[in-house]
């Protein structure tokens, strides 16, 4: 396949990563079975999704920069292997997109909309991914660069007025540790791993549009690094406000942490914000998964990525209705997730490419040694 014509600047790419790691995550508490010390579960993760990151997927990267993960299942693994591995990944990246979208809806019916119809909310959002998609990657990547500064700002406001309020307990966040180590790596292990840090793998698609081949690996692990650290800053500040017990048990923490922001009749109500980001972080995902989704089939069918927006997008959306409530959406996500996802998609399938390109390499370097 040739190198596309499409192309991204490594800042653009870092700022992809950034708002995809991020995501809606901040919304949420990680690792919350670790209690108070969550932050630590999480910064545990983001370790073990560094060393994922520089041992496997990275590696696959640099030896092959113009191939996307498709591309390079067919070519090491040959028409049927290639068939056998790409297709579990078209799954696996439009279910990935289903559970966005559906979580999305979810929660907003259940805080900000609630008479408004699931599926009118699914269809908004899934329009503006589908033209996202089929604009291309450049227009999508560029978008990113917009929504960054508004997500960084609303942050940021956030963090000042709960400063102001005075509401920010660091003592909560102790003892460190106080039940040992063990249910610290338990927490992390293999959850907060799979999600976020392990999704990395889906960029083994987007690489190849960087224009600079030879700085996606230090954009990548920049972006990766800021966007892990802004979530263990996020997990400990949520913990250090709400403290362990009330954290784990809210729908959305930092919708908590927003509605206790009260600065005489002037700051009130910044739920809306809240919402904001996590419309924002949910697009950015479930947009980034579709397209995955999208070029996937597309080196499948040896055909444009434009030409599969509309299939993908009806599995997507059809997809989203399928669960009968946001319990069970959770449900089996977290068990999907623990049991399919990170094992198999993030490990076992992106080492064994990994060790098909090493075999090759030395075969190819033995053949031309004896020749």
């Amino acid at each position: 396949m040739e190198p596309p014509m499409e192309k991204i600047s490594p800042y653009q790419l870092g700022v992809m990563i950034i708002m995809f790691e991020i995501g809606s995550s901040p919304l949420f508490l990680l690792a919350s079975e670790a209690k108070r010390d969550a932050w630590i579960s999480v910064l545990i993760a983001m370790a073990c999704g560094m060393l994922l990151l520089v041992l496997v997927t990275l590696p696959i990267q640099r030896r092959e920069p113009d191939l996307n993960l498709i591309d390079l299942f067919f070519r090491y693994g040959g028409k049927w292997a290639g068939h056998l591995f790409a297709w579990p990944y078209v799954i696996y990246f439009m279910y990935k997109s289903v559970r966005n979208v559906r979580e999305f809806g979810d929660l907003m019916n259940l805080y900000l909309l609630p008479h408004s119809p699931l599926v009118v909310v699914i269809i908004i959002i899934m329009l503006l991914s589908a033209y996202a998609v089929y604009q291309g990657v450049e227009v999508f990547c560029r978008t990113t660069q917009v929504l960054l500064p508004v997500i960084t700002v609303i942050y940021f406001l956030l963090l000042f007025l709960l400063v102001i309020i005075g509401d920010i307990q660091p003592s909560s966040l102790l003892p460190i540790m106080e039940d040992g180590i063990r249910p610290v790596v338990a927490a992390a292990l293999p959850e907060v791993v799979s999600f976020p840090f392990g999704e990395m793998v889906l960029f083994l698609m987007y690489w190849r549009f960087v224009n600079r081949p030879k700085k996606v690996l230090p954009a990548t692990l920049i972006a990766y690094s800021l966007a892990g650290f802004f979530l263990v800053f996020t997990n400990a500040l949520i913990l250090s406000i709400l403290g362990p017990e009330m954290a784990s048990i809210g729908g959305i923490p930092l919708m908590i942490v927003a509605s206790l922001i009260r600065i005489t009749q002037f700051v009130e109500r910044m739920d809306p914000f809240v919402a904001l980001l996590l419309f924002i972080g949910v697009w950015v995902k479930q947009t980034a998964y579709y397209f995955g989704a999208a070029m996937a089939l597309a080196s499948i069918f040896k055909t444009t990525y434009k030409r599969m927006t509309l299939p993908a997008g009806i599995v997507i959306f059809a997809g989203s209705l399928m669960f009968s409530s946001f319990m069970e959406q959770i449900r089996f996500g977290f068990e999907f997730n623990i049991k399919y996802h990170f094992p198999i998609f993030q490990i076992v399938l992106p080492s064994l490419l990994l060790l098909l390109m090493i075999i090759r390499r030395k075969r190819k370097t033995g053949e031309l040694n004896s020749g």
